[in-house]
């Protein structure tokens, strides 16, 4: 796939790399949304299978589409501006906004005003969040694929409680120590590399990014995609939860794929075609809203 490689510049400094899938010049896409934005989950990055070829459906279909890194991206990396480690175990979600805005913020400069924003598993908490916090005028429509549920206290009235509290308990440990910056390797939810401070921060009580608790601030149209399999304690029931919650959302659905796994890495062209179909079924007034808001 033939991609314009770019980079953007987060309001703090950071620079964040990403790709800009140029649709046909003389393409038209179906509904309102003109343009879309892909971010990736956690760990990965803005050329990751699933984000990559998310962005190229919507770039056959007629949109303008765009993946970026978020600083969360790879576990670990350096930025070579501050030489200040990031990466997933570093990450403070709090501070993605600045990233996500800086991902509008470009494809507002090449003319694009009704923009979606697509997020795969812990970007799709990103973009809730975005969308649910920023009330961007430019976000028309949000599609969290595979959400995950960040709740300390649905964790811990969970078959898996045991195994979060003594997680919790080390990273409280460690902060209190001052080895809040310190890395230590976690289970659940997900196996991976954390410092005390990410760990807490995402998963900590005061469940900061709870996307059942922020998904009633969403006024766009919103559509969450997951799979069947996805049945981890993170991952249960949650479209059917935020659809529920999203009780000032013009139009608010969700889509289970069956035998789709996390992120649907198993069924990428139906993961595409899906989002595609929903953002063609748009009224022309969600184009309209966005549009007059700019």
């Amino acid at each position: 796939m033939l991609v314009d490689l770019i980079r953007v510049t987060a309001a703090d400094g950071i620079e964040l790399d990403g790709a800009f899938f140029a649709p046909a010049p003389d393409a038209v896409p179906a509904g309102p949304i003109d343009a879309a934005m892909v971010i990736h989950g956690s760990g990965r990055n803005f050329y990751t299978p699933a984000t990559a070829a998310m962005a190229e459906d919507l770039r056959n279909a007629g949109y303008a589409a765009l993946t970026i890194n978020t600083r969360g991206h790879d576990t670990v990396w350096v930025d070579r501006q501050t030489g200040v480690a990031e990466g997933n175990a570093y990450e403070i979600l709090e501070n993605n906004r600045q990233d996500l805005r800086a991902g509008v913020d470009y494809l507002a400069s090449l003319g694009y005003r009704r923009i979606a924003i697509l997020g795969q598993s812990m970007g799709a908490v990103k973009v809730t969040y975005y969308a649910a916090v920023e009330n961007d005028p430019r976000v028309a429509a949000v599609v969290p694929i595979s959400p995950v549920r960040l709740s300390c206290s649905y964790y811990l009235e969970s078959p898996d409680a045991d195994e979060f509290r003594a997680n919790l308990e080390t990273a409280d440990r460690m902060e209190a120590e001052g080895r809040a910056m310190d890395l230590f390797y976690v289970d659940f939810p997900i196996k991976e590399m954390f410092s005390a401070m990410a760990y807490i921060d995402k998963h900590g009580p005061l469940e900061r990014y709870n996307v059942i608790r922020h998904v009633p601030q969403i006024r766009v149209p919103l559509f969450v995609l997951s799979g069947s399999t996805e049945t981890h304690t993170r991952l249960l029931d949650v479209p059917q939860d935020m659809i529920t919650a999203a009780v000032n959302s013009p139009r608010a659905e969700y889509l289970v794929l069956e035998g789709g796994t996390h992120s649907l890495t198993n069924m990428m062209p139906e993961a595409g075609q899906a989002v595609v179909n929903w953002l063609a079924s748009l009224s022309a007034s969600v184009g309209q809203t966005a549009a007059a808001a700019n």
